[in-house]
């Protein structure tokens, strides 16, 4: 008798944790070649590109405002022209900036632009109506009026100082009271 010899299956084997698998075949490596350092204008260009925070647009707005503050006086007392003007160019020149102005300056044109709008319109609010203005020349064209002396107040009586017949007018008044509580009593 023949007896079949059994064949045993080979069970494939899991390959060691280190183990490498030879390559299928050797690719050339690819090479990158990378700049040793970046150039200004990629860190200006990556500078502009990230948004301000919003502290930062605040405190810029705070510095354009209190830059205009400073500078509308400044140009108000050299007196180069009437400061409503001047006012009205200013605001007019910070809504240009913040409107037209780079992505870095608009909330400086919008800190410009309040400042000096602001200013302009108390200017104008401020300002008399023109019956006012009539009113204020007439008034300077007048003679000035001479004040009346007022009278004195009365003198107030000390605490210290006692009419001479005070005694005698409360005894007075005392012996008056104690008799009518005696006609009110009987």
């Amino acid at each position: 008798m023949t007896t079949k010899k059994k064949i045993k299956k080979t069970k494939p084997r899991h390959l060691y944790r280190n183990a490498v698998a030879a390559p299928a075949r050797s690719v050339p490596r690819a090479v990158v070649v990378r700049p040793r350092a970046p150039l200004a204008a990629n860190l200006a260009a990556e500078d502009d590109k990230k948004p301000d925070t919003p502290g930062w647009v605040a405190l810029k707005a705070v510095g354009g405002a209190l830059a205009t503050t400073v500078a509308g006086a400044y140009l108000a007392r050299q007196d180069w022209a009437p400061p409503k003007v001047l006012t009205g160019v200013i605001s007019g020149l910070g809504a240009l900036l913040a409107l037209e102005g780079p992505d870095r300056f608009k909330s400086l044109g919008v800190g410009v632009m309040a400042s000096a709008g602001g200013q302009l319109g108390l200017m104008l609010i401020d300002e008399p109506t023109f019956k006012q203005a009539e009113d204020s020349d007439r008034k300077e064209h007048r003679e000035p009026v001479t004040s009346k002396p007022t009278t004195p107040a009365p003198a107030k009586r000390q605490a210290g100082v006692i009419p001479g017949d005070a005694l005698a007018r409360a005894y007075e008044r005392a012996r008056l009271r104690m008799a009518l509580g005696a006609e009110g009593a009987n």
